[in-house]
């Protein structure tokens, strides 16, 4: 065997592991807290999240001022309007700062695409996830200006705005090592 390939083996162990330790995680768990008390219930399928979307409990989201929004495959286009809302103020003074956009990667879950995500992603919750209800989201932190790659200069911006944001009470954020991305849950 040759010794790359035994490391690598142990790091992919590694980050298997994190997918469950990160759900059960007292960090986690405060987020899952504070996104039930958005008067959005646990969503269980599409049917559900466009009710709550002619309600106007959940409302689109789009590209904006200061980010994109990529290809969507496992999660809908929509947060609750407090959420949507401190988006844009993330976007905003992220963009007032740097000049930059950052790409919001995940929005709000069904239980069925939670489980669907979880057989190609090992770092996703294997149960309820704070984005089942409507009020947390992803950026990643290698996606700035339209473009993948790591841009050290963009991502301590971008964890600095997040944590003036959790700072002050508006946000919950988790940094998500497996798929480089920073968790939000909007308070």
């Amino acid at each position: 065997m040759k010794p790359g390939v035994f490391y690598t083996i142990i790091l992919c162990w590694g980050l298997m592991l994190q997918g469950p330790l990160f759900a059960q995680s007292a960090r986690y768990k405060a987020h899952l807290n504070v996104a039930r008390q958005h008067g959005v219930p646990l969503l269980k399928s599409s049917a559900q999240v466009k009710n709550y979307v002619s309600k106007k409990k959940l409302t689109r989201v789009s590209s904006g001022k200061g980010y994109r929004l990529q290809k969507l495959n496992y999660s809908a286009p929509y947060l609750t309007p407090r959420a949507k809302a401190v988006l844009n103020q993330i976007a905003r003074s992220f963009y007032a700062q740097t000049k930059s956009t950052f790409t919001v990667t995940s929005l709000t879950r069904t239980l069925h695409a939670q489980s669907r995500l979880r057989q190609v992603n090992g770092n996703a919750t294997s149960g309820v996830s704070s984005h089942n209800y409507g009020s947390s989201f992803d950026i990643s932190y290698i996606r700035f200006n339209g473009r993948k790659g790591p841009n050290k200069r963009l991502e301590r911006a971008l964890h600095a705005v997040l944590a003036n944001y959790q700072a002050r009470g508006k946000i919950l954020f988790i940094k998500e090592y497996y798929v480089s991305c920073f968790h939000i849950t909007v308070r």
